[in-house]
């Protein structure tokens, strides 16, 4: 999958942690950062700018194309004060109460949280189209749960989720990082403290925790290279970050800052300090206008941001700009602003009607504003500072919390139900279409010379945009399964005097697999399909994340060697999706080098291979194509003709076309299926009654079969019988 767009909207600001609280552990003789009661303004002033980078990214991500390091920030800010919570706990009672220390991070991160998920399930039910339900009401129980970060992976590296369109509440994977990480840290923190004693114990926390911070660095190193898609919300890559804030809070207390103290002067203290703060400023800043998307993230590039945010804590509030009014404001409201402003981005295209324009986006920032002042004072605070609810040793907080998650999942498990429901009513009326089989159905309506009046099936759509992506492809039995190549039959068993074809290639080789199905039946043949998703059959190297880049080449080399290794596969099928990009040898551009890279690879398939069609390619719709012809639907209106898109921006240039024209002699031929969807000008969702398109470009299994008797006229006339 494209991890750089995905990030694009998958990126959110870890909780503020409110007042801090002054670090018991540091003497007078450690001159950075002298101890002091209530706010520390040098985080707040930290906090206001995290915030307002992700917020400005994601409303102007060309301007501030690195706002997502906003995140980093506020994972070194809550380790450090988390960790100084416990380190002065721990230096008061020499122990650490993990139910009174839960109970305090459930009273501030979970009321305003839990709130915000429920209004964005009654926004969702009011204003979104019922094909986002089901993404969106797993994402608020992910989010409920706070499991979102890995809920978040696993749709990053699934192929057919990649390209699902951002929840409500997506940006709380970060605020799961942090939950996970004040599950494990006290505890931590807790068995170290109980096996040491005096000295020893500082020494001890020391060589802990900084061995699971430097053990998540090199882990995150090797796993953004690896897997950026997975590794950017794992909380075990971005663990270090917050073992940074931490090790910064356990640094004033080490014996070599003592003894480093007195040789330091006030005077140059506080220059450098100020020196100090400036240049982590300048970090932050560089890594936000510097890093884009494109940056491999988090790994080594997000030291900048960590280190940035550390210099800054640890100079303290030298600088009289991080005290300034409107700063610590910010600072006060950025976890309700967190909270607040991705959800407006997110709802406000639903409620109206059109993208995001400047008006629009200078609003959402002053509701964000009104939003979490609100909260703050009516939901936040109320419930942070209850002394009811502190004074029963946790026992309250717990039952409440439990209460109200148990709630906001109820809620959320209403919208699956709802959409359970609506499948299961869209998949009779389709099993009784296909079974009455209307004359003009599907790509009949486009044939040429059938004289079709669609009629009533204009205003249908079957199977519905809810349905569609649940529906299985044609059958197809797995026959052989061998290092990456998995083999699976359809069509006619294996005999003498039956033709053996295979289709190959990525998932828009697959989709085609219900049209191949009727194909096969009509001529009698048997049928292979040898597919891999990401992966078009070419001798080009795909440009995709790892690990996916990998298994591509070795899945095309082990396909080549499996056709040598059976001559019985006369002809190949190929499909591949547009507007991916190949790595370019010198001398070429990216053009040339994916229609080389096709016609090369067909030049290598061995000689028993002796027909190869390829099928060009089918358009592509806009994001919020689906969307509009549920809203028709629901109308009653035309889908197809509400819903169409300008064929000049729906259907991409094929390389893989122009392969076989011009470079694959008579021994390729090509299959194009265009007219059946498109006008000269349109291209249209909804064709004969039928759904094109399960998502923006994959073919609905139905609307593929109906095309099977066009594709089967265009191999007749190739030569195959």
């Amino acid at each position: 999958m494209d991890v750089t767009a995905l990030r694009r909207v998958l990126v959110g600001v870890p909780a503020p942690r409110g007042a801090a609280l002054p670090r018991a552990h540091t003497t007078e003789a450690v001159p950075p950062v002298p101890p002091r009661h209530g706010v520390r303004p040098e985080i707040q002033a930290l906090r206001a700018l995290a915030v307002s980078l992700v917020v400005a990214w994601h409303l102007w991500p060309e301007d501030v194309p690195g706002g997502f390091v906003g995140v980093d920030v506020f994972f070194v800010i809550s380790g450090f004060l988390i960790t100084s919570l416990l380190l002065r706990e721990l230096d008061a009672t020499g122990l650490i109460s993990l139910r009174d220390f839960w109970a305090r991070r459930a009273r501030r991160i979970l009321p305003a949280a839990l709130t915000v998920v429920a209004c964005c399930a009654a926004a969702t039910a009011l204003v979104v189209p019922l094909t986002e339900w089901q993404q969106f009401f797993g994402d608020f129980k992910a989010s409920a749960l706070y499991v979102q970060n890995w809920h978040l992976a696993a749709a990053a590296v699934d192929y057919f989720h990649a390209e699902d369109s951002p929840s409500p509440v997506q940006h709380f994977w970060s605020l799961a990082v942090e939950e996970q990480f004040y599950l494990v840290w006290p505890v931590l923190i807790g068995a170290v403290a109980m096996v040491t004693r005096g000295r020893l114990r500082r020494v001890a926390l020391g060589v802990v925790l900084s061995a699971v911070t430097l053990a998540s660095l090199v882990y995150s190193v090797l796993h953004t290279a690896a897997n950026p898609a997975d590794a950017y919300f794992a909380t075990t890559t971005r663990g270090w970050e917050l073992g940074a804030g931490a090790l910064l809070a356990l640094a004033p207390a080490t014996p070599l800052a003592r003894r480093l103290a007195p040789a330091l002067s006030p005077h140059h203290t506080r220059a450098a300090r100020a020196a100090l703060a400036l240049g982590g400023l300048a970090a932050i800043l560089v890594a936000a206008f510097a890093y884009s998307t494109a940056t491999p993230f988090p790994g080594i590039a997000a030291a900048l941001p960590v280190l940035g945010a550390v210099a800054v804590i640890r100079a303290g509030d030298v600088l009289a700009p991080l005290r300034a009014r409107p700063a610590q404001h910010v600072g006060d409201l950025s976890y309700a602003i967190y909270l607040w402003h991705w959800p407006l981005i997110v709802l406000a295209p639903y409620a109206l009607g059109h993208a995001l324009d400047t008006p629009t986006r200078l609003a959402i920032i002053m509701l964000t504003l009104l939003l979490s002042l609100l909260s703050k004072r009516l939901v936040e605070d109320p419930v942070r500072f209850s002394r009811m609810l502190g004074a029963h040793g946790g026992r309250l907080t717990f039952a409440g919390a439990l209460t109200a998650s148990v709630a906001v999942l109820a809620i959320a498990g209403m919208g699956t139900d709802h959409v359970r429901t609506e499948v299961a009513q869209a998949a009779a009326v389709t099993q009784k279409t296909l079974a009455h089989k209307p004359k003009c159905f599907g790509a009949a309506a486009r044939a040429p010379h059938r004289n079709c009046a669609v009629g009533k099936l204009s205003k249908s759509v079957v199977p519905t945009p809810v349905q569609a992506p649940k529906m299985d492809n044609a059958p197809c039995e797995v026959v052989e399964t061998k290092g990456r190549v998995r083999v699976c039959a359809f069509g006619a068993p294996a005999g003498p005097g039956v033709r053996t074809v295979a289709l190959i290639g990525d998932s828009h080789a697959s989709h085609w697999r219900s049209a191949m199905a009727v194909l096969v039946k009509d001529k009698g043949w048997r049928g292979l399909s040898i597919t891999h998703t990401s992966c078009p059959y070419s001798a080009a190297t795909a440009v995709i994340d790892e690990p996916g880049r990998t298994e591509c080449v070795e899945w095309k080399q082990q396909v080549g060697k499996w056709l040598k290794a059976h001559p019985e596969v006369d002809t190949v099928f190929f499909g591949a999706h547009t507007g991916g990009e190949v790595v370019v040898p010198k001398g070429k551009n990216q053009w040339q080098a994916q229609v080389n890279g096709y016609a090369n690879a067909w030049k290598a398939l061995p000689k028993s291979v002796a027909h190869i069609m390829v099928f060009r390619d089918t358009p592509k719709m806009r994001s919020a194509t689906m969307d509009c012809v549920q809203t028709a639907l629901d109308k009653h209106r035309d889908a197809g003709a509400a819903c169409a898109q300008p064929r000049g921006r729906a259907l991409e240039r094929d390389p893989q076309a122009v392969a076989a024209a011009h470079f694959g002699g008579s021994r390729v031929k090509t299959i194009d299926i265009t007219r059946y969807i498109c006008t000269s000008t349109k291209c249209f969702p909804v064709v004969g009654g039928a759904l094109v398109f399960k998502d923006i470009h994959h073919l609905t299994s139905v609307f593929a079969e109906s095309l099977g008797p066009y594709v089967e006229q265009q191999v007749t006339a190739a030569g195959l019988n």
